[in-house]
């Protein structure tokens, strides 16, 4: 098999990490290469990035600065990790990559889309995904799931980990996100919007089937439910 690029993508509180994990099992099981990677990350200079993009609410990054910052990070991403994994054979499974950029810089910050594409296009040389899986839940779904107070993202839950700096956008911010996914979905063949609503296992044969009807026949040493 040769290797597929595979993105995961959604608002906070989706699911798509842990449908990450479940999907790299079936692979695995399958006898399957894969890599799982995300972003911003993968390599050590990305994630010294993402310190700075997430970990550091103090700071006060406009949709310019967000962008240059995930861009580089996605520089180094691509070079280091995902281009060889993909030369190696494997299936890429990535936790976000440039339609976040398109979304939340873009979308919800107000970026221009032009800028957008010529700086993505610089830090990733035009490489995109096969398929985009966009787990879509409505914003009240997304911070129940992260313990957050449903008015007011700021407010934890008794249950909840530190919001970081991007969760700690006012709910309009996440009702531009999701709006964003939905509009770019439209107009692009290779984003499959999901319903990420519902228990992982349903989340989970919603995935499979997607990748079975758009990638036919790529993944046919996998075992999918029937």
């Amino acid at each position: 098999m040769k290797g597929c690029f595979l993105v995961f993508e959604g608002p906070e509180g989706s699911g798509k990490s842990l449908q990450i994990e479940r999907l790299a099992e079936r692979l695995s099981a399958a006898g399957v290469p894969r890599t799982v990677t995300r972003e911003p990350g993968g390599t050590a200079a990305a994630e010294a990035i993402r310190s700075v993009l997430l970990d550091r609410p103090e700071l006060r990054l406009d949709g310019i600065a967000e962008l240059l910052l995930f861009s580089a990070a996605r520089h180094a991403h691509v070079e280091e990790v995902i281009r060889p994994a993909l030369t190696r054979g494997d299936v890429v499974l990535c936790d976000r990559f440039e339609l976040s950029t398109r979304v939340y810089q873009g979308w919800a910050r107000g970026v221009a889309a032009e800028t957008i594409e010529q700086v993505t296009h610089a830090a990733t040389g035009g490489l995109l995904p096969e398929l985009y899986l966009v787990l879509d839940v409505p914003v009240n779904v997304g911070l129940g799931r992260q313990g957050q107070d449903q008015d007011d993202p700021g407010q934890l839950g008794f249950f909840g980990p530190a919001p970081d700096r991007i969760e700690l956008e006012e709910r309009s911010f996440r009702e531009r996100v999701r709006e964003g996914y939905r509009e770019l979905a439209a107009a692009d063949e290779r984003i499959a919007i999901l319903d990420g609503s519902g228990t992982p296992d349903q989340v989970e044969t919603r995935i499979l089937v997607a990748l079975q009807q758009r990638l036919p026949g790529r993944f046919q040493a996998v075992n999918f439910p029937r």
